[in-house]
């Protein structure tokens, strides 16, 4: 459930500005407003935290569990004071400057010897006393022998060795005249500032202080926890400052406001009249936008890491529906992994990690409870439909074939209209909870009568697609479905839209028809999206089939022939079923991953009106600092 909070207002004295950020923070309750920070405190803990960060990001790149420091001591030398801390990080900012410029200066010395390599040992310098020498100034140029020897024939220049198919020349001009006018054809060669024999020196030179720098980096990568824990302070202390130096003030006073959870109140009111501060609260306007805090039983909130790894969170005016997501993510997963052998090495991989972890003294999160019951739930509808591993029905063992349900299994002509309308079944299902929450939602408001239609359209267009999609002779169209559909319309028409009065609701309705048609359309559409649990499970099965039947072929005719032949293909027959299975395991889990959560995510949360625009609850507390500080 989302946690009710109470919208709270402080007033302090000016004076304490700087001590009721940390006393709030060791209350550990207090959501404040976001506030912009200012003064010279401030920005200097920003520049801190954008270096330590530019530090930790450069040492990640260079860490190597596998190696050790090639620093003498290094470990030794852990920062244990603020000057320290700081000249570390200044040691390793200078290593990520100085590679930089040697990155740059490796990239132009690379362009600049590809141009002048086949011009041979010529530099700007070397030129430039060639030309004190003899009174010319001298310029390179390269065309075409055919061009050049036409507009040549009146100048001074020396013939260069060139390429095949080139002319080369050093055109020679006197002092103080001016060069002359050539055809675009000529192209010039500007010589570089150091021979190229000079310029391959020194990239070898930069190589090998790169080698040097980046085996530092490596050595300073000891640091990376250290750097992180400071990162973590910094920030603390950012927050604390944001507070002091952003906090509004008038006359002597300065005040806040934040959320607190409605539980807490008194807490906060309670300390608020400890340290004599006027404190008010308030419950949330519809203009707020308070956090969303969200407490689950432990049954539902195995659920948590699949909407962390979303990044989704319900603002706190919608719905939480971690429940249903729970409920329904299972039975996609199950349905699309579709395979009871599947499922059983889930539960047997997530069972071993949380013996591992008791064995450790730990305990098992959420994540491998989850993993246990989405292992047992495909577990149970593979052996439901006589999946396992891909192989025929006909040869599964005969307790494998009794447990399975006859009209969904593989011996069944029927099971995959069956199968498809069991996905119909569960889109109706869930759709429909939807707005039935909505209906409890609206109500006493007539707008909840447009719920009731879009519930009529769903059973309307349930029956709908059973006709088009599976069968039209087992599921023809019924006169009550074209009835519960017109009926359906007209409710969403009327109301929603509704204002109090018919007139006007219809007036505003009657502006957005197009929208109100299309979704009467979309919600044929939504249910029809459903029969990808089919389709995606269907498709894996295939696979596996596909599969097997490769080793079966590979392994041929058994025993016959040669025993190390057969040996061998036995070997060959199972690395394949292993990497193929593997494989597939893996394209269903991302499977799962977009059209599985998809259907919770779009279908059932669009028929909801959910926005998924929540931002989390994140009171000032006090955090784990380390021993060894750097502040």
């Amino acid at each position: 459930m989302i946690v009710p909070m109470k919208k709270f207002y402080l007033i302090v004295l000016d004076k304490d500005r700087t001590t009721v950020p940390e006393r709030l923070r060791s209350l550990g309750i207090a959501h404040v407003e976001e506030l912009q920070g200012s003064g010279e405190t401030y920005q200097t803990l920003e520049r801190q935290k954008a270096e330590v960060e530019t530090a930790l990001y450069l040492l990640s790149n260079y860490r190597n569990k596998k190696s050790k420091s090639v620093i003498p001591n290094i470990k030794e030398k852990q920062p244990r004071s603020n000057e320290e801390g700081q000249r570390i990080i200044k040691e390793i900012l200078s290593l990520k400057n100085e590679l930089d410029s040697m990155k740059d200066r490796l990239t132009f010395l690379s362009r600049e010897i590809d141009r002048a390599a086949s011009w041979g040992e010529i530099s700007a310098s070397l030129l430039l006393n060639v030309c004190e020498k003899i009174g010319y100034s001298i310029y390179f140029f390269e065309t075409t022998p055919k061009e050049g020897a036409e507009i040549l024939q009146n100048q001074e220049y020396i013939k260069l060795k060139s390429p095949k198919g080139k002319l080369r020349i050093a055109l020679l001009v006197k002092e103080g005249e001016k060069l002359p006018e050539l055809p675009p054809f000529f192209q010039q060669f500007i010589p570089p500032e150091m021979p190229v024999s000079a310029m391959r020196q020194e990239v070898a030179s930069i190589l090998q202080r790169r080698v040097d720098m980046e085996s530092k980096l490596r050595a300073y990568a000891s640091y990376l926890p250290t750097l992180q824990s400071f990162l973590n302070e910094l920030e603390a202390n950012l927050t604390m400052e944001r507070l002091r130096s952003g906090m509004p003030n008038q006359a002597q006073f300065a005040y806040l406001q934040g959320y607190v959870p409605a539980r807490e109140v008194n807490a906060l009111a309670k300390m608020a009249a400890h340290f004599s501060w006027a404190v008010a609260f308030d419950d949330p306007s519809g203009e707020d936008k308070p956090p969303t805090l969200v407490e689950n039983p432990p049954a539902i909130r195995i659920i948590k890491p699949v909407l962390d790894f979303l990044g989704t969170l319900p603002n706190y005016y919608e719905y939480e529906i971690s429940f249903w997501f729970l409920i329904f993510f299972l039975i996609f997963s199950a349905m699309i992994f579709g395979d009871g052998g599947y499922g059983m090495v889930i539960m047997l991989a997530s069972l071993a990690s949380i013996l591992k972890a008791k064995r450790k003294g730990g305990q098992a999160n959420d994540a491998q409870k989850l993993f246990t019951v989405l292992g047992i739930v495909t577990l149970l509808w593979g052996a439901a439909t006589g999946s396992w591993f891909g192989i025929a029905f006909d040869h599964l063992p005969s307790v494998l074939q009794h447990i399975s349900i006859p009209w969904i299994n593989g011996q069944s002509p029927d099971s995959e209209s069956n199968i498809k309308a069991i996905c119909f079944l569960i889109g109706l299902i869930q759709l429909s909870i939807a707005h039935i929450k909505n209906v409890k939602r609206d109500f006493p408001n007539l707008k909840f009568l447009s719920q009731i239609g879009s519930l009529l359209l769903l059973a309307g267009m349930f029956n709908v697609a059973l006709n088009l999609v599976v069968d039209a002779k087992r599921f023809p169209i019924a006169s009550w479905a074209i009835v519960s559909i017109g009926i359906g319309f007209v409710l969403v028409f009327v109301f929603s839209n509704w204002t109090g009065a018919l007139g006007s609701s219809l007036i505003e309705s009657l502006k957005g028809i197009i929208s109100i048609f299309l979704g009467t359309v979309s919600v044929f559409a939504d249910i029809v999206s459903y029969i990808r649990l089919w389709a995606v499970g269907l498709a894996g099965l295939a696979i596996s089939q596909t599969v097997n039947g490769m080793a079966a072929s590979i392994l041929g005719g058994g025993f016959a022939g040669f025993v190390v032949g057969f040996i061998i293909k036995a070997l060959l027959a199972v690395v394949l079923l292993i990497a193929s299975h593997s494989l597939n395991f893996v394209m269903t889990i991302l499977s799962i991953l977009v059209h599985g959560i998809r259907l919770n995510m779009l279908e059932f949360s669009g028929h909801l009106g959910m926005e998924w625009s929540g931002y989390k609850y994140n009171p000032l507390k006090e955090k784990e600092v380390p021993s060894v500080s750097m502040q």
